[in-house]
C-alpha cells in the first residue's frame, strides 16, 4: 500500500503559479482552498497575499504581490522576489493547476484526519471520560465532519432555478398520467402522495398521535412502502420496540398472516405458503433497523451519517419516537421543552445535511382526548418548536378512540358489537395533514386492518 501524501511542494508551487498567471483559474482556485491547505511557510505567505488582493479587488501581478507581502505583511524577507519568479515558471496551464488543487485538498484532508484521530487518542489517555460511548460518538462526529464534503452556498441564476422547476413539473405531469402523484419518496398511498408529493429531500416530517392509535404500525407500513416502491435503503431507529418484534409486524403486514399466529406459531399450510412469499418480499428490500433504546441525539446523527456514507442512495430515516431521544443537556439545567427544541432543530438540520427526508414520530398531549376532538398543532407535546421546525405535520386520529371510557369498556366486553370488538379487523383511521409547507392541508382516510397491522386505502380519489 502506497504511503499517503501529506504534503506536495511541487503541487503548491503549481497552484500559486496559476494564481499569478491565470485570470481564468484564479477565482475558482481561491474559492477552493485556504491558507491551511499549504504546508510550506513561503507558500502560505504568498497565498495569503494573493487572497487579500483578490478580496480587495486589486489586480494580481508580481509588483502587487510583492507590495502586499513587503508593506502590509512585512514578510518579504521570508519569501524573496526571486521565489515569486520561480512560481511563475511553475504554471503549465489551467488543467494542470486544477489537478494540483485536488492534490492539495487531499493532502490537507489527510493531515486534518490524522490530527483529529490523534486528538481523540490523546483524549482517551489524558481526560477523565465518564461516558465512553458518548466520547466515541463525539470522535466519530469529528471524523465525519472532516470527511464529508462541505457545501458552500453560492448564487444561482433565476434561469437555472426556473429550468429545475419546469423539469420537475414535466416529471410530475408524467407521473400523474400513470396515477402517481409523487416526485419524492412514495408513501404508498396515492391520496397522501397527492397532498405531500411524497417525502421530500431535506424535509423534517412529524407524525403524531395519542398512544395506541397506530403510530408505529403506520410507520412500519410507510417504511416498507418506501423501501419496496423506491428500491432504496431506509433507516429505522426504533427506540421503543426491538428489531424482532418489528420484523414480525413487517411479516404480518406483508404476508397477511394474523399477528397472533406469528407469535404462537399456530400456522396453517396456507399460512406457511404466505409466509414464504412475505419473507421473500422483505428480503429483497434494504431496511436497516437500529433498536437501541434511549438513544442519544448525537448517536442517531453519527449512525445516520455513517449509513449515508456507506449507502449514498439512502432514501429516508424514520425515528420512533422523539420523546425517547435524549441529549447531552444536563437535567435540571434546562427544561424538557428546551431539550425537545434542540432535538427538533438538530433533526431538521440532519435532513438538510444528508438531503433526505427525516420522519419522526411524536406524542400528542391529552388535550384532544379530554375535549373529544381532533388533534390540532398546539397539541404537539413538550415544545412548540416541533411545529415550527417541521415541514409537514401529520396526525393519526380514530373517532372511536375519543369515545367516553364507559363506551370503550362496553365495547371491549361486547366483541359481537359491529365495529367495536377488541380484535375488530377494520378501523377507519384519519390521517390529518395539519401542516404542509409546500402543499395543501386536509384529511384523508385509511383503513387499519388491525389483525395484520396493515393500512390500506379504499378511495384513492378522496379530497379531489
Amino acid at each position: 500500500m502506497d504511503k499517503v501524501v501529506l504534503s506536495n511542494l511541487e503541487a503548491e508551487q503549481a497552484v500559486l503559479g496559476a494564481l499569478l498567471e491565470s485570470k481564468n483559474a484564479r477565482d475558482e482556485i481561491v474559492s477552493s482552498l485556504d491558507v491551511d491547505d499549504f504546508v510550506d511557510k513561503r507558500n502560505k505567505i504568498v497565498f495569503q497575499a494573493i487572497y487579500t488582493l483578490i478580496t480587495n479587488g486589486i489586480e494580481v501581478d508580481i509588483p502587487s504581490v510583492v507590495n502586499q507581502i513587503n508593506v502590509a505583511m512585512k514578510k518579504l524577507d521570508q519569501v524573496g522576489i526571486d521565489y515569486l519568479s520561480e512560481l511563475q515558471e511553475s504554471y503549465y496551464g489551467d488543467t494542470n493547476a486544477f489537478y494540483h488543487v485536488q492534490i492539495l485538498k487531499d493532502a490537507s484532508l489527510s493531515r486534518k484526519l490524522i490530527s483529529t484521530l490523534q486528538e481523540c487518542i490523546d483524549g482517551f489517555q489524558k481526560e477523565k471520560i465518564k461516558d465512553v460511548s458518548q466520547y466515541i460518538a463525539e470522535c466519530e462526529n469529528k471524523v465525519l465532519a472532516i470527511t464529508q464534503k462541505r457545501r458552500v452556498a453560492e448564487f444561482v441564476t433565476a434561469q437555472e432555478v426556473v429550468s429545475k422547476v419546469t423539469s420537475k413539473l414535466k416529471i410530475a405531469q408524467n407521473q400523474e398520467k400513470t396515477n402517481r402523484y409523487c416526485i419524492g419518496l412514495p408513501t404508498g398511498y396515492e391520496t397522501l402522495d397527492r397532498y405531500t408529493q411524497g417525502w421530500q429531500k431535506g424535509n423534517f416530517i412529524i407524525i403524531a398521535a395519542r398512544p395506541s392509535v397506530g403510530k408505529t404500525a403506520l410507520t412500519i407500513n410507510l417504511i416498507y412502502n418506501a423501501a419496496s416502491l423506491a428500491n432504496k435503503p431506509i433507516a429505522f431507529f426504533s427506540l421503543e420496540m426491538d428489531a424482532e418484534s418489528i420484523c414480525r409486524r413487517l411479516i404480518s403486514m406483508v404476508s397477511g398472516i394474523n399477528s397472533v399466529s406469528l407469535v404462537t406459531g399456530n400456522l396453517t399450510p396456507d399460512d406457511w405458503l404466505a409466509l414464504d412469499v412475505g419473507t421473500s418480499k422483505l428480503k429483497s428490500t434494504q431496511i436497516f433497523i437500529d433498536d437501541t433504546s434511549a438513544q442519544k441525539l448525537n448517536d442517531i446523527r453519527t449512525k445516520a451519517k455513517k449509513l449515508k456514507a456507506s449507502h449514498p442512495d439512502l432514501g429516508a430515516i424514520f425515528i420512533d419516537y422523539l420523546g425517547l431521544i435524549t441529549t447531552n443537556l444536563k437535567l435540571g439545567e434546562v427544561s424538557r421543552a428546551n431539550e425537545v427544541a434542540e432535538i427538533s432543530r438538530s433533526l431538521k438540520a440532519l435532513a438538510r445535511e444528508l438531503e433526505i427526508p427525516v420522519i419522526c414520530l411524536s406524542q400528542l398531549s391529552r388535550a384532544s382526548e379530554k375535549n373529544a376532538r381532533q388533534p390540532i398543532l398546539s397539541d404537539l407535546r413538550d415544545s412548540g418548536n416541533i411545529e415550527q421546525d417541521a415541514d409537514q405535520v401529520l396526525f393519526i386520529h380514530r373517532d372511536d378512540y375519543q369515545k367516553p371510557e364507559k363506551q370503550q369498556e362496553e365495547a371491549k366486553n361486547n366483541p359481537s358489537a359491529e365495529g367495536e370488538g377488541p380484535f375488530d379487523v377494520d378501523k377507519p383511521t384519519k390521517i390529518i395533514v395539519a401542516k404542509n409547507r409546500n402543499g395543501k392541508v386536509g384529511t384523508i382516510e385509511l383503513h387499519f386492518l388491525m389483525n395484520i397491522g396493515r393500512f390500506i386505502e379504499i378511495d384513492a380519489h378522496q379530497g379531489e
